[in-house]
């Protein structure tokens, strides 16, 4: 790649170049890049996404759309984490939507993820992220489309902006619809609905990209917020977002439930982070949850 570099007179280029088509590995051979994205910037000298473009990620879009588990996972893969996958090598494509082994392992051999570390080889579990840009730009597009796909009589762009501006009733207002109009008993198992809603709203707010970090699980005071929505611009409007299912051993209402939650934020100390950092426009959320009900506490 770097005799390419050189012949086409492209060093100024180089580390963009790395970035975007580079972090594939062959046994102990790093550097190793996507030849056809390679060729196409060769062609047109310009850093798009050449090869998620093509037709031939159709299939990978849908497995991904259609795998609630998958999404979770995929929230942490954009954040640039590695995560530990089981990989069935010997990957079935009949069914593979019902098995998430058979789909990390498609994903890993047609160069959607890399492996960065063997966790048990006997069981065949590794530690996996996206290797390029250009792979990040696909999660993020099957992201979107999913919400684009779903959202009935809304549009997602104003949700957001209804956030990002603290006009937060008509975010409340749109926020419930978008939930009625997505969500399915089925959607949200008992055990695994604190996971999914996180999932969802982290869904929501990759639209933010360009002028938000989003930071998910991470310590702050004496504990891990759920999600914390940073703006690139100090000057703007943070946000530190809490998930709650309501809990019928400890809780008779979805009230209850926002009050625990709101007594955990303060507890934990979960604005620390902001605060010394020097933001100081910080919006709390709590989203109490009970099947397809939500409320929303915003202070």
């Amino acid at each position: 790649m770097d005799k390419i570099i050189e012949d086409f007179n492209i060093e100024d280029e180089k580390q963009e170049i790395k970035k975007w088509y580079d972090g594939y590995t062959i046994g102990n051979t790093t550097g190793i890049y996507n030849p056809w994205s390679i060729l196409n910037y060769l062609t047109d000298r310009k850093l798009v996404p050449y090869w998620v473009n093509t037709s031939s990620n159709d299939l990978i879009k849908l497995i991904l759309k259609n795998s609630v588990t998958v999404k979770e996972r995929i929230e942490r893969l954009l954040n640039d984490e590695e995560i530990e996958v089981q990989i069935n090598l010997e990957t079935v494509i009949v069914g593979i939507e019902n098995n998430e082994d058979n789909i990390w392992g498609l994903l890993l051999g047609t160069g959607y993820l890399k492996v960065t570390g063997v966790v048990d080889l006997a069981m065949h579990i590794y530690k996996v992220k996206i290797p390029n840009y250009e792979i990040k730009i696909l999660f993020q597009q099957i992201i979107d489309e999913w919400f684009r796909n779903k959202v009935i009589g809304n549009d997602l762009r104003s949700i957001l902006k209804d956030l990002v501006t603290l006009n937060l009733k008509e975010f409340e207002k749109k926020f419930n619809i978008l939930v009625k109009e997505m969500f399915s008993y089925m959607d949200v198992g008992e055990n695994t609905a604190e996971n999914f809603y996180h999932a969802f709203v982290l869904g929501m707010l990759v639209g933010l990209k360009d002028n938000y970090i989003v930071n998910s699980n991470r310590e702050s005071g004496v504990g891990r917020y759920d999600i914390m929505l940073e703006p690139k611009d100090k000057n703007g409007n943070s946000f530190i977002m809490e998930f709650k299912v309501l809990d019928d051993m400890e809780e008779k209402t979805i009230e209850d439930t926002i009050e625990n939650a709101k007594k955990q934020i303060e507890e934990k100390g979960y604005e620390t982070n902001l605060k010394e950092r020097g933001f100081t426009n910080i919006t709390k959320m709590v989203f109490a949850f009970k099947g397809k009900e939500v409320k929303m506490e915003i202070y």
